[in-house]
């Protein structure tokens, strides 16, 4: 007995069916596992195979109903799961086999069948044609085509850069894949010689490469070997600056076999893998007043749909402009920039990053290549950095703080920890190797780096978690700071109540109270922002059926703002100044108004309103509005959330006619409803 195994997958089809009491289909099986009906065939025939090996009656499934266990033979199958020690074989997601058809393909010197990728990826044909459906979509983002040929199978055609920025980027995703020994079509072999000439490079550069970079650069050299045929081009490029660098002499030195249009590639990834690569030097620089104007629509184009206006602004354009001058070239070349803090990114700011993105797509129609989440990251730490934070109190503990070298990282811990402890005075924020003699400026340091220092430091992520915020806050110099201001505070609103012969015995109290409570300081933020659905009740929704000129439509949607008290009416009559002067430039789709104003134009709390316009209301011989909605935002960043639900409800055109077309309060918030759930 047991010489017959099941892999993972067939495992997971078991506890399904194990944990359901009733009926499973084919077609409920296949959704959970994210495969095809025909390979959960395959795998019931493995199933029933280990099941009459130990004398078990095999699964059947039930025309029109599907599979059930009887509860007698679950507790036998239970046990046989438990015990069985067979072949524990990864099994694809959905997205990996994606992903892994398209470096699988690119990576393939010879003919690329389905045979092969059903076999790879341990699911049947059927499976592997509707992957290569998605597969399709993805490539057409880049303009490229999957291409099918007698004889020849697979390939992917189109600009040969393009193709190896997909693989680059693909790839990089897989590592961990490739570490733990599940991805085997690339041989291991041939990276490591790869990897240790270019760790050699390294060496001699006297630089460190975020890990990952270098060996995935090894995987697209053995693209490079595999298919020597296809060769880049690269305009614009500076050949006599970029020979002079000491990447270029050196990877001739441990690449000679490779062609010098490969070279240069090479060259250009090592170059471009830093933060502070010298892209001015190697490439034409006449696009530089282009690429201002690039950065100040994409300015633009954040403040329109985040309905924030940045007050240091020519700032905040100054510092995108030269990211994005080093970054337009790794975008076209798939290049992996610095340490990749998407993840952190997605995790503390969720919707500062889904603003960016949305904003992002404004720089893709520009490269005509898919902005990577690593660079949507970046962009978000610029924005997120120069957003204003409301409700500043008074300075007083001086803080330093110290990052690696990334300036936008280093701007947006400083907006952090200015919001976690506004009583602060941030005085600076200087890479590591500048931190001398600072006990004359500064109290505390917060570093993303662990450095020597007299005065008192807190290290903590350049993302900053839950628990970094809770290390600062209950650090003593903190935490004295912030109990002194609390105390008083309280105390200036209580004593009005208490006589004057009992103010020192209640200071002490509220002294002796915030002694001992000093985690407490913690909670806020942890609080969660509201979104779109938290706050639009039936009560901030109306539809109505008259005829409104476009200034009588602003007041009417904004009514019920006023009524609830979030506004003045001086917000409306600056929203109407706006449109005045600017033009139709709220529409945010064809038929829909986000109407917004500044928050010190007469915003009083966060808010938002629906208005239905049942005969749809003029602005302009080309804008008319269905659906108006009206925000009330306090500052710049509580309203991010409401504004990334909206973003997910009218991602689709359709939606807003379908919106207006509905008759009750109460069916348009359960559509809206039915759409952020599902999202």
């Amino acid at each position: 007995m047991g010489t017959v195994y099941i892999n993972a997958r067939c495992k997971k089809i078991l506890y399904l069916l194990l944990t359901h009491d009733n009926y499973m289909s084919l077609q409920q099986i296949a959704k959970e596992t994210g495969v095809s009906k025909r390979s959960i065939y395959y795998d019931l025939c493995k199933i029933n195979e280990l099941l009459t090996s130990y004398h078990i009656p095999e699964l059947e499934v039930v025309r029109g109903k599907g599979i059930l266990i009887s509860a007698e033979n679950k507790k036998q199958i239970e046990s046989i799961v438990e015990n069985e020690q067979g072949e524990e074989s990864y099994i694809f997601s959905p997205t990996e086999r994606v992903k892994i058809i398209i470096c699988y393909i690119i990576h393939n010197p010879e003919a690329t069948y389905i045979e092969q990728l059903s076999d790879y990826c341990e699911v049947s044909r059927n499976t592997i044609f509707n992957d290569l459906r998605v597969v399709v979509n993805q490539l057409q983002d880049y303009n490229l085509t999957l291409y099918y040929e007698s004889k020849k199978g697979y390939h992917i055609v189109g600009d040969v850069i393009r193709i190896r920025a997909l693989f680059f980027l693909y790839f990089n995703t897989l590592l961990p894949l490739f570490d733990s020994g599940v991805l085997t079509f690339i041989k291991r072999e041939d990276l490591n010689i790869y990897w240790s000439k270019l760790k050699s490079i390294e060496k001699e550069l006297n630089t460190t490469y975020v890990d990952g970079i270098l060996f995935s650069l090894s995987a697209l050299l053995s693209v490079i070997y595999n298919n020597s045929t296809d060769e880049p081009y690269f305009p614009n490029l500076k050949k006599e600056e970029l020979v002079k660098t000491t990447e270029f002499q050196l990877v001739q030195k441990y690449f000679p076999d490779l062609k010098e249009t490969e070279q240069t590639y090479i060259c250009l990834h090592l170059l471009g893998s830093r933060i502070a690569a010298p892209t001015n030097d190697i490439f034409e620089d006449n696009s530089n007043e282009s690429v201002y104007e690039i950065t100040k629509a994409l300015v633009s184009e954040f403040e329109k749909i985040a309905c924030v206006i940045f007050e240091e602004r020519e700032e905040l354009e100054r510092a995108l402009f030269v990211h994005i001058n080093t970054s337009l070239y790794r975008y076209q070349y798939g290049i992996q920039i610095g340490e990749d803090m998407t993840d952190d990114v997605i995790r503390e700011y969720p919707n500062l990053f889904d603003i960016t993105k949305l904003a992002s797509k404004y720089l893709e129609q520009l490269v005509g290549l898919p902005i990577p989440d690593n660079e949507v990251a970046y962009l978000a730490l610029h924005f997120g950095a120069h957003l204003k934070i409301s409700r500043s109190l008074n300075e007083q503990l001086r803080i330093l703080i110290v990052c690696v070298n990334g300036i936008s990282t280093g701007n947006m811990l400083k907006r952090e920890v200015q919001k976690l402890l506004p009583h602060a005075k941030i005085v600076d924020v200087v890479a590591a190797i500048d931190v001398i003699n600072i006990q004359e400026i500064c109290d505390l340091v917060i570093s993303t780096v662990k450095i020597k220092s007299v005065v008192p430091t807190i290290t903590v992520h350049p993302i900053l978690t839950d628990f970094d915020r809770k290390t600062i806050l209950n650090h003593h110099l903190v935490a004295k700071r912030k109990q002194l201001m609390e105390s008083d505070a309280l105390f200036d609103i209580i004593k009005k109540y208490v006589n004057e012969d009992d103010y020192a015995n209640l200071k002490l109290d509220l002294s002796k109270y915030f002694q001992g409570n000093l985690n407490g300081f913690g909670l806020p933020f942890s609080e969660e922002p509201l979104g779109l659905i938290e706050i639009l009740a039936e009560d901030r929704i109306q539809i109505t059926s008259k005829t409104f000129s476009w200034t009588e439509a602003i007041r009417f949607s904004g009514k019920l703002l006023l009524e609830m008290n979030s506004i003045e009416r001086r917000y409306l009559d600056n929203i109407i100044a706006q449109i005045r002067y600017y033009g139709p430039y709220m529409f945010i789709a064809p038929g829909l108004m986000l109407a917004h104003a500044k928050p010190e134009d007469g915003v009083k709390s966060l808010d938002v309103t629906l208005t239905v316009f049942q005969k749809p209301v003029q602005f302009s011989e080309f804008h008319e509005a269905r659906l108006i909605i009206t925000l009330a935002a306090e500052d710049q960043e509580k309203h991010l959330k409401i504004l990334k639900d909206i973003m997910t409800i009218f991602s689709i055109q359709s939606r807003v006619d379908e919106i207006a077309s509905l008759s009750t309060k109460e069916s348009i918030l359960q559509y809206m409803k039915h759409i952020i759930t599902q999202k």
